[in-house]
């Protein structure tokens, strides 16, 4: 991921916001604050992941008409040179690569969770030590949006002025991230511990039985 990254236009230690299983709205929201972000941290390289591939030409679209050119990891075939985007924003018009974008994050904002309701799900972000922030839109998620909460292993926000603050917050602090992304995968560890646990007290009073 990181070579494509580097085909794809970003300059290396640049740092990487990554937009999870984005709907409708939220790409152009993400962009807007990723151009503010620049001001601070000219090199920001934003990765849009739409939890619906189909979407993706829409997308191009609605980013060309605020004058923004994404690369598409389409073109950036494995070996191939690609075209850098001169936006810093690479558009993920494939599926099943989710899990390596985040991977790669310096901070994830989990889609579907500002400008649409339900949210997507954040586990996989938290299991890879990831700093994770999302809106106010967690409908799906309740139980464990409120134990990465009072964990401090995430972060809500309740609108786009939120999320720049946010993400500029985690951008400036290593630190930040690093707790964060801590917090959030030792939630992830904790309640699959406890699936175990269930399962084996189920199994004993089974034999029991």
């Amino acid at each position: 991921v990181s070579d494509l990254l580097a085909r794809a236009g970003r300059q290396p230690g640049a740092p990487v916001l990554v937009a999870g299983s984005t709907h409708e709205g939220e790409e152009v929201l993400l962009m807007r604050v990723a151009r503010r972000l620049r001001g601070e941290f000219p090199n920001l390289f934003l990765v849009l992941v739409p939890r619906h591939f189909e979407r993706a030409p829409a997308v191009v679209e609605q980013l060309k008409s605020m004058g923004a050119t994404p690369a598409l990891r389409s073109s950036l075939a494995s070996g191939a040179p690609g075209t850098p985007s001169p936006d810093g924003c690479l558009l993920v018009d494939s599926t099943g690569e989710l899990t390596a974008f985040y991977a790669a994050a310096d901070v994830v904002f989990v889609g579907k969770s500002l400008c649409a309701r339900g949210g997507q799900n954040p586990i996989e972000p938290a299991a890879l030590e990831r700093a994770m922030v999302f809106g106010p839109n967690m409908q799906n998620f309740p139980g464990v949006t409120r134990q990465f909460l009072d964990a401090a292993a995430a972060i809500q926000v309740a609108d786009e002025e939120g999320l720049e603050q946010a993400v500029a917050d985690l951008l400036r602090s290593p630190e930040k991230r690093e707790a964060l992304g801590r917090n959030a995968q030792a939630v992830v560890q904790r309640n699959a511990g406890a699936t175990t646990r269930t399962v084996e007290l189920l199994l004993r009073h089974w034999h029991r039985a």
